[in-house]
């Protein structure tokens, strides 16, 4: 008579169930990856349409702005706002942060995938037309940039950062 024996048929119950808890803890790690990432490039996004706004002198409710900016609300949220004169009397002397009550705002954005987080605050990032000039915390100096960190909510060490300078440039690592 041919068959397999007890201790054959454990073995290899063993062995299936150790591959299959192994690809269910590599599949979650690799969805926490892919809902960093994928956070990640539509902070980016959002970025570059402010940035695309400011270049295509895009008017706002009949005017055109002095620019368009992001500014950080919480961990989660943040906003594209629509920069005014605010008692300037131009646009390249005008606070280029955010100014309640003087700056239009798009409504608030949220981090799209849940378990996602920005890790610390960041300073506003403002367009003005028509290069565009590119203003970190109403700064735009040459070499100063600004890195944005989006972590999982579980695991803040797990982080994408992006990279935005005055010379406009983005990059996610």
């Amino acid at each position: 008579m041919k068959g397999f024996t007890l201790i054959e048929i454990l073995i290899i119950t063993f062995i299936i169930s150790f591959l299959s808890v192994a690809i269910l803890i590599n599949y979650r790690s690799s969805q926490d990856q892919i809902s960093l990432t994928r956070a990640a490039a539509v902070l980016e996004s959002e970025i570059r349409k402010a940035q695309n706004l400011a270049v295509a002198g895009t008017e706002f409710s009949g005017v055109i702005p002095c620019g368009y900016g992001l500014n950080y609300r919480d961990n989660k949220t943040y906003r594209i706002y629509v920069g005014q004169l605010g008692g300037a009397t131009n646009c390249q002397s005008a606070n280029h942060n955010y100014q309640s009550g003087a700056d239009s705002t798009y409504p608030d954005l949220k981090i799209i995938e849940s378990g996602v987080v920005f890790i610390n605050s960041f300073p506003d990032i403002f367009f003005e037309p028509p290069d565009p000039a590119t203003y970190i915390n109403n700064n735009k100096s040459v070499g100063v940039s600004t890195t944005i960190q989006v972590c999982l909510e579980k695991d803040l060490t797990i982080c994408r950062s992006l990279t935005i300078d005055t010379a406009g440039r983005i990059s996610i690592q």
